[in-house]
């Protein structure tokens, strides 16, 4: 007897992830379609959720939003999983000259920033911040790798890569389940996909990230500025990360590692000795906005893309308007509409 689900979704990542569970909070069903084993760009990513981007200190787009209730929606995910994956905790932003705190001082008595920062004359042994950290607050982490196997162990799941010559729109039919909508959450991957390709404008974006050991405490908080340092375990920090676009090579290169370390050494005080070096592709926008909306000549075609660096704290307010939209008709905001592309 054939499986029929509701919802068909390509792509397991965080983003897709999320979308199942709201759609299953619903009381929809779902089957999510992903090779769970692949070098895929979430299991290696930070899972950072900061308010606070770029050396211009620029509060995000939309991050009232976001944040306002992100720490509350995540402890009853993990509650429904019962998995923990997420930590809130505060991001520290180095201040690393004169220049970028004259910019912070610009900014500072601006309404939008309260709530999220405040400036702090803080030293933290081993790193160097003569100048002083904006305290990030309202932020927080996620355990990518912990949150999809919590997922993969409990939700709906084919272990497999999607055929798309299989995958027939008018039939709705796939590998003997039957499905009454499609929805395309597979990261960079939609430029190969035969429906969405030529309408997201997707720019695959390669990251590489180092795993270090070094003796610096940890006390809880993640530091940002020229990189990230983020602990993992022990003695063990991630360090991340750059930024090639448009290109989808899996193999690390010796001139980003050399980057990241010179960028560290910035601020790294301590020895460190690299111990491991990943690389992930993002999905990013020509626009830098998620990419959301239905196909425009298949109605049961949906697409949830586009996040880049960003699904742990843009995916589960956007995932809730993407339902809205499928199941009661919702206009989704035009910036993260995928009509916005049409000429």
């Amino acid at each position: 007897m054939s499986q029929k689900v509701d919802f068909l979704i390509v792509g397991g990542g965080v983003s897709g992830r999320l979308l199942q569970l709201e759609l299953m909070k619903r009381g929809k069903s779902t089957l999510v379609i992903d090779d769970c084993g692949a070098n895929r760009c979430t299991k290696i990513a930070a899972g950072l959720a900061n308010p606070l981007i770029g050396k211009y200190f620029t509060i995000g787009w939309r991050v009232p939003e976001f944040f306002s209730d992100l720490r509350s929606y995540y402890e009853e995910l993990e509650l429904r999983l019962n998995a923990t994956f997420f930590r809130p905790c505060d991001l520290q932003r180095i201040i690393s000259n004169p220049g970028e705190q004259n910019t912070w001082l610009s900014k500072a008595h601006k309404d939008k920033y309260k709530g999220f920062c405040k400036y702090q004359a803080l030293d933290f042994d081993g790193l160097s911040n003569p100048y002083g950290v904006i305290t990030v607050d309202k932020g927080g982490e996620m355990n990518t790798r912990s949150f999809l196997e919590a997922c993969e162990k409990q939700l709906p799941t084919m272990d497999t890569r999607v055929n798309y010559e299989k995958l027939n729109a008018g039939k709705s039919k796939y590998e003997g389940i039957e499905y009454t909508n499609t929805i395309f959450c597979e990261g960079y991957e939609v430029m190969y996909n035969p429906w969405f390709k030529d309408l997201v404008n997707i720019v695959p974006t390669k990251g590489e990230i180092l795993e270090i050991e070094t003796d610096l405490q940890p006390k809880g908080d993640i530091f940002l500025g020229g990189v990230f340092i983020q602990h993992i375990e022990n003695k063990r920090w991630r360090v991340g990360s750059t930024y090639a676009p448009k290109d989808t090579s899996i193999n690390p290169t010796e001139e980003k590692k050399n980057e990241l370390l010179s960028r560290l050494n910035n601020v790294l005080k301590l020895e460190c000795q690299v111990v491991n070096h990943k690389v992930g592709t993002r999905p990013a926008s020509k626009d830098r906005r998620p990419i959301c909306g239905v196909h425009p000549e298949i109605s049961n075609l949906y697409v949830f893309n586009g996040m880049g660096s960003k699904a742990v704290s843009m995916a589960p307010r956007l995932s809730t308007e993407m339902c809205d939209f499928i199941l009661e008709g919702t206009p989704l905001d035009q910036d993260i509409n995928l009509t916005r592309f049409e000429k």
